[in-house]
């Protein structure tokens, strides 16, 4: 996970459930939760530096790293960082000395390092599987149509997955 060491967070009561988010966008994520969202506590993005998260699906811990390519226009200032998978994420992977994990081959396929998502292509049915398994998990939150800037094959104009090749 990454956060932004210049943006302002806070902590947000939604009913009995605590979240963080930016605090920018408190007011926008009440909106779209249609839930009143109290701020009980405010700090600079950088205090987030080497916290750690609970993967939701996944028996392993997530630390929060920082980034300036976090940005507060949309979501909640908070970005899913994967270091095997974009530029940006690849960078702060390497800052922080993570591994350089892309559990994707090269047909859009996840790995056996997806777990119970191995074998299943990631446009296609993945992304659904890895939603219903949050959903029944009962750690989604909210799902809702998001224009991702995916790079796109200029001769099939289908979105591409991006992996860290070794030359990086």
């Amino acid at each position: 996970i990454s956060a932004n060491p210049s943006l302002s967070y806070s902590i947000v009561a939604a009913g009995e459930k605590y979240y963080i988010v930016a605090t920018d966008l408190v007011s926008n994520l009440a909106a779209i939760f249609e839930q009143e969202l109290v701020i009980k506590a405010t700090f600079p993005g950088e205090v987030l530096e080497h916290t750690i998260a609970q993967h939701p699906l996944f028996d392993r811990q997530s630390p929060i790293l920082l980034g300036l390519h976090v940005t507060a226009e949309s979501g909640t200032g908070l970005v899913h960082t994967a270091p095997g998978h974009g530029q940006d994420d690849y960078a702060i992977g390497k800052k922080y000395g993570l591994d350089i994990l892309a559990p994707v081959d090269d047909r859009g396929m996840f790995t056996a390092e997806a777990g119970q998502f191995a074998g299943l292509n990631v446009l296609k049915e993945g992304n659904a599987a890895v939603v219903d398994a949050l959903a029944e998990r009962g750690v989604l939150i909210k799902e809702e149509p998001y224009l991702h800037k995916y790079p796109y094959d200029w001769r099939t104009k289908k979105p591409t997955i991006v992996r860290a090749p070794e030359q990086w």
